[in-house]
């Protein structure tokens, strides 16, 4: 987990970035404005004309500088993406905390629809997770990742090939 240095935010930048995260919550065209929201907040988002992010979008609320998304990237709606979780004060004793980790979505990679992110983890370039998967581990570059936990099913070239020999891919 990333060990966090001090933070110079003021209880008023705190506020602000809870309206733009309240905002971008709703909006879902635009697609870059919902970028650029998200940028603002600290996210970092390699270019924001071509990383797609569509309404109810939660990216951490209190560490979104610990998310970073690179071009072509799209995140469908109802996707969460944690970098921080905090134990009770019981836990506390016993494993510590809170807890952080930098969540990394790569060139090109599909996010399907209620998706969950989990600190630490990197979604490696031009990956696919699809809708419902909770990602607790590093999903391989070309990949494609379902279930809870999201685990690999197939690569992205064993997908296409899968999909020629069934017709739905015309050469």
């Amino acid at each position: 987990m990333v060990k966090l240095e001090e933070r110079s935010h003021t209880r008023f930048s705190g506020i602000w970035r809870g309206l733009l995260a309240h905002i971008a919550y709703y909006i879902s065209w635009p697609h870059t404005l919902v970028s650029i929201l998200h940028k603002i907040r600290g996210v970092k988002i390699h270019n924001v004309r071509n990383v797609r992010i569509l309404a109810n979008v939660v990216i951490d609320t209190l560490y979104p500088e610990l998310v970073e998304m690179e071009e072509y990237s799209s995140l469908s709606r109802g996707v969460v993406i944690l970098a921080h979780w905090v134990t009770t004060d019981y836990l506390k004793e016993k494993i510590g905390g809170p807890h952080f980790g930098k969540v990394t979505i790569k060139k090109g990679v599909s996010i399907g629809v209620n998706v969950i992110i989990l600190p630490g983890v990197t979604i490696g370039e031009g990956s696919i997770v699809g809708a419902g998967a909770v990602v607790t581990r590093d999903i391989p570059p070309y990949s494609i990742a379902v279930g809870n936990p999201a685990r690999v099913i197939k690569t992205i070239d064993e997908f296409v090939e899968s999909m020629k020999k069934n017709e739905q891919i015309q050469e």
